[in-house]
This record gives C-alpha cells, sequence and structure tokens, in this order.
C-alpha cells in the first residue's frame, strides 16, 4: 500500500480536500484495498465541484452534473462486495466536454439552443469509459460547439484560470482543462480540431494527448472537421493521461477510420511507456518560433522555458537539434475545418433521431444562438456548399497540401533520425478573459494527423504579476504514442515542473 493510500486508510472517509493530487493509479488501489468506497470517492469530487466551480474562484468549468453518479457509486460498490470482477477503470471519475454524447444527461454543445437536449445513444468513448466501470461525473462548459478557442460559451460564459481568474482558460476544451486543473476528477475527456486539447491543456498546465487519426472513435461527438476530429484525454500527469488513452482507444464498427488503428495499439497499454526513466539515443527536433499564426513571441519567457526543457531532455542523454518549422505555405495550407464542417454537421443532425433541435448547419446558423466567437468561424463555413467538395479546388488543394505536410514531417524526421519534434503548444501565456490568444504553435499535429502530447514546462510571469503555466509539445509519427508518451514522461518524471494551482480551502468556502 502506498503512503498516500496508507494515509486515506487511516481516515474516516475520504473528503474534497483530500482527493487532492490522487492518480488513477492510487483510486484504483484504494478502492480494492478498502481504504474508501466508490460512493466515498463520488461524493467527495462532487464536493469539490460543489466548492469551487460556483462558489469560490467561481471557475465555470462544468455545465452539468450527473445527477445518477452517486447511484452509480452504490452500484459499483455492491459489485465489489459481491467479489465480481471490476474493470480497469473501476469508479474512475470522469468528466466529459460537452459536446460528447450521453444518453442519460444532456448535451448541450454550449449552446443554449441545446440546453436540454438529451441524445438517444451515448458516443463511443462513453461507452467505453462505462464499459470499464468509470463514471461521468460531469459536462464541462466550452466554446460553443467547439467552434472557437476563447474559453467562453455562450451557455455558461466564460471559464477561468485557476492559477489567474482574469486569464482564459482557452479552447474548445477549456473547462475540461480547467476542471483537471483544479482537480474535479483525476481524468478529463476532451476534443481537437484545431488544437482544443492542446490550447488549454497549455494554458492551465495539464498533460494532454492528441492521438493520432483513427485511434479513438469520433462516433457521437458533435463535428468540427471529422477527417481532423478527435477525443483525447487531459489529465494531471503523463501516466494518468496514458491511461485514459487506453480507456477510450480502438476500433469502432461505428466510425470507419478507427480501422486503421487495428494492429496499431500496444498489447501491454499506453500507460506502460509512461515509466520514466532516461532519454539516452532518443533524438528530437526543436522548433522555437514560425508556427503561430500571430504572436510567436521567439524571444518571450515560454521560449525561455522551452530552451531549458530543451537543456534538461539533454540531462536524460536525449539529444536535441534546433530546426525551423515546415514551409508556412503548407502548415498554413492544410486545414480543412471551413470546408468539412457544414457537410459534418449535417450528417451528424441527420443521426440524431427526432428530437434534436435542429436538423441542418443551415438551420444552426440561422437560429443564432451561439457566441460571436462561434460566429467568427460559422459566417466561413456558411459560405462551404457542402454538397460540391468533390469539386471544390480549394478543398483539394488543401488535402493535397496535408500530404505534402505528412510528407514533409516524415521526411525531416527520417533524414535527422527525430523520435520527435518539441516546440510550445503556445508560445505565449495565456491572456485574458475575452481577449483573442496569441502563439498558438498547435495546428501541426491536427493537419497531419499525427500524435502529439503536451506536458507543463514550467512558468513565467505575466505582464499583470501572476505566474502562468507554459507546456512542451511533442509530436510524433503515426501511431507512434508509445515513443512521445515515454519522452514526455521521462521529461515530466526528472523535472517535476507541475505545480497546483493556489485555489483557497474548501473550508474557508462553506455556507454557513
Amino acid at each position: 500500500m502506498n503512503a498516500r493510500v496508507a494515509h486515506y486508510a487511516r481516515l474516516a472517509s475520504i473528503s474534497a480536500d483530500t482527493v487532492e493530487g490522487l492518480s488513477i493509479e492510487q483510486i484504483e488501489s484504494g478502492l480494492r484495498s478498502g481504504a474508501f468506497t466508490c460512493q466515498q470517492l463520488i461524493s467527495a469530487y462532487t464536493a469539490r465541484i460543489e466548492a469551487y466551480d460556483q462558489q469560490g474562484p467561481m471557475l465555470n468549468a462544468i455545465i452539468n452534473m450527473n445527477e445518477n453518479a452517486k447511484a452509480e457509486a452504490a452500484e459499483l460498490d455492491k459489485k465489489q462486495r459481491s467479489g465480481a470482477a471490476l474493470g480497469a477503470a473501476h469508479c474512475v471519475p470522469v468528466v466529459v466536454k460537452d459536446v460528447i454524447n450521453t444518453d442519460d444527461m444532456p448535451t448541450t454543445n454550449g449552446s443554449e439552443l441545446f440546453k436540454n437536449w438529451i441524445p438517444d445513444s451515448n458516443a463511443t468513448v462513453i461507452n467505453r469509459l462505462e464499459e470499464q466501470g468509470a463514471i461521468v461525473l460531469a459536462k464541462t462548459n466550452l466554446d460553443d460547439f467547439a467552434a472557437a478557442v476563447y474559453g467562453i460559451s455562450s451557455l455558461k460564459s466564460a471559464m477561468k484560470n485557476p492559477y489567474d481568474l482574469t486569464r482564459t482558460v482557452g479552447g474548445s476544451s477549456g473547462g475540461s482543462a480547467a476542471a483537471i486543473a483544479a482537480q474535479y476528477a483525476p481524468l478529463a475527456i476532451g476534443t481537437d480540431t484545431g488544437g482544443s486539447l492542446r490550447i488549454p491543456a497549455a494554458l492551465t498546465g495539464v498533460v494532454t494527448i492528441r492521438p493520432t487519426m483513427g485511434l479513438v472513435s469520433a462516433h457521437g461527438i458533435f463535428p468540427r472537421a471529422l477527417t481532423q476530429d478527435t477525443a483525447g484525454p487531459l489529465a494531471a500527469t503523463v501516466k494518468d493521461a496514458a491511461t485514459g488513452l487506453d480507456f477510450i482507444a480502438g476500433y469502432d464498427p461505428a466510425d470507419p477510420v478507427t480501422a486503421r488503428s487495428v494492429g496499431k495499439i500496444p498489447a501491454e497499454g499506453y500507460a506502460s511507456f509512461a515509466k520514466g526513466g532516461r532519454l539516452d539515443g532518443v533524438k528530437i527536433g526543436l522548433v522555437t518560433g514560425g508556427l503561430a499564426i500571430w504572436g510567436d513571441q521567439p524571444k518571450g519567457p515560454v521560449v525561455a522555458l522551452l530552451r531549458k526543457a530543451a537543456e534538461d531532455i539533454e540531462a536524460l542523454g536525449g539529444e536535441v537539434v534546433e530546426i525551423a518549422g515546415p514551409p508556412k505555405s503548407l502548415l498554413g495550407g492544410s486545414s480543412v475545418i471551413t470546408f468539412e464542417s457544414a457537410r459534418d454537421v449535417n450528417k451528424f443532425l441527420a443521426e440524431q433521431g427526432g428530437n434534436v433541435p435542429v436538423t441542418t448547419f443551415r438551420g444552426l446558423y440561422d437560429s443564432g444562438k451561439y457566441s460571436p466567437y462561434a460566429k467568427e468561424s460559422y459566417d466561413r463555413e456558411i459560405k462551404i456548399d457542402p454538397d460540391a467538395l468533390n469539386n471544390n479546388v480549394d478543398y483539394q488543394r488543401s488535402l493535397a497540401m496535408r500530404t505534402a505536410l505528412q510528407d514533409w514531417t516524415l521526411d525531416t524526421m527520417a533524414k535527422n533520425g527525430f523520435a520527435a519534434i518539441a516546440y510550445p503548444s503556445s508560445a505565449q501565456l495565456a491572456d485574458l478573459i475575452g481577449k483573442e490568444q496569441a502563439g498558438l504553435f498547435s495546428r501541426w499535429s491536427e493537419n497531419t494527423g499525427f500524435p502529439a502530447i503536451s506536458v507543463p514546462m514550467g512558468y513565467a510571469k505575466s505582464k499583470t504579476g501572476t505566474y502562468m503555466p507554459a507546456n512542451i509539445e511533442f509530436l510524433g509519427r503515426a501511431f507512434d504514442e508509445p515513443a512521445i508518451i515515454h519522452i514526455a514522461s521521462a521529461y515530466e518524471n526528472s523535472t517535476k515542473k507541475r505545480v497546483e494551482p493556489a485555489l483557497p480551502e474548501i473550508a474557508t468556502l462553506a455556507t454557513p
């Protein structure tokens, strides 16, 4: 029994304070040893959300709580007492981005239009989690329909950064990232089409993995562009993020793209590669600028942290070689979100049954029930004829550019012997709420479909004097998640850069 679990064994019960810092492994160990029950664990995390989300710092990371969570926990406790086999995710509390369908609670997509909509069926990732015993504790806030990266929804307004309540969490998976930073759960599931996992992870100092396209099913998730959309885990550590990937990865007949993953998933699981250790013989390319749409800041505080991270990697035996990033024409011309959005939303809505609030992208657009930030995207996307993409020269050019970017990346890695390429997920710290975040380096992974892991690399002083987190991102070849998980874990374990945000004591927030 490890020290933390032994500590819980001496407690009358687990609490909203004592769940702080618990890993998935520690949760599983504590449950199986009898240090606490599933009901006690779920009650503790629920109390923590109640303490921090709508009172005290009012992080606004959560849209809806799962009212059945405690009953589900009671059933899992009953199952454990009976001696039945327990799932790999037994009683793991998970918070889920609210574009992921759940058939027992609303999936709002962050919009008033879908506020009360309960889908007929779960997304595949939800079924996978629940089949393994996980409990969906809550649905998290997000930019409307995942169509922006401001960290603001029209339904629940702005999410707040736990490190500085005046600053953004980014988007669109901002609620999921903030929930992990504030330790509402050990695991969150978000989505990423154009940086929506890695941007908020970097701005809130948590770990995320954007998987290879085809590793995780997109079935039952409101789409942005299906050739770039993927779900992925967020967690406080590389091992917990890798464990989350183990829970949700694999072939799904409802999403034929996942057939690419057959034979590519390691039998020992992704978490087994999060074992720390050295990086002897591992060569990594380092890109410090030229990737952001705007606001690179090559001499800013984030790049200074990146160079220190490179030194730390070399201290582990790795070799870091600074290189230039891809030609801007490839990086900038290979996104297909604008082209695919209307087509993929139409298909998704047509599959949702009779109770869906609107049935077409045009109906969604005309409703106007989304934030002005999402409108910036939708105003572009409504101009695209979704039925004429085969004849859309600009779309076909972007697809060709994607292939060229993939080839450029693989060729660069092969010529230099790189196991991964590293860069900051964002070259600038979290900006003030409502500002357009500058310095985002997130396009390389989504425009190639290659996997990336974003992990904390330290903190820098903002213009207002608060210390804000920054992340390093490691990009790998398709289905080479084990390699980048190993690199990120070795770096994380040796540097221990992550520091939890200084939230107020829960006792001081208690309502009289």
